[in-house]
């Protein structure tokens, strides 16, 4: 989605500065559009496990909402996938598969007033990690996106 991939700075936010700019903030996963709904699946074999991003004050859901973090072993690496804005019920904990599906697309967290205020659209906002550091989320899917333009490379079916 435009302005959803990783690593840019697209995204207003009054009290973050990203690469020298204030009033825009770090966008740290990317997002693809998916319908209300739709199954989310497992990229790799591992772990997952369920969780809700709370304001730790008020404990109220707060930024992407409900998630799934798959943590897996690639080619020696730790990997870790999270996937955000899932539906509260029906998210998979435990050993899982690739192609398992571990969630289903939801509107928690910020997206549901992104919706209503028309700046965003229903996505699925992904996250990667390797060996514990930040990491680019399209390196994770056998869809190929440019990671610069958000356009398809190779759709994947």
């Amino acid at each position: 989605m435009q302005g959803g991939l990783h690593d840019t700075c697209a995204r207003y936010d009054k009290d973050y500065t990203c690469r020298g700019v204030r009033g825009r903030k770090k966008h740290d996963g990317v997002d693809l559009k998916n319908p209300y709904g739709a199954p989310i699946f497992a990229s790799y074999d591992g772990i997952a496990k369920e969780g809700t991003q709370r304001n730790i004050k008020t404990g109220k859901i707060k930024g992407a909402g409900h998630y799934v973090g798959v943590t897996s072993r690639v080619n020696g690496n730790e990997v870790r996938l999270v996937y955000f804005h899932l539906q509260k019920n029906r998210r998979t904990t435990g050993t899982i598969k690739a192609g398992d599906i571990i969630g289903y697309q939801g509107v928690s967290g910020n997206l549901e007033a992104g919706i209503k205020r028309g700046y965003a659209t229903s996505h699925v906002h992904v996250k990667a990690q390797e060996n514990g550091k930040s990491a680019e989320p399209l390196d994770h899917f056998k869809t190929k996106i440019n990671p610069k333009t958000g356009q398809l490379i190779n759709p994947c079916n």
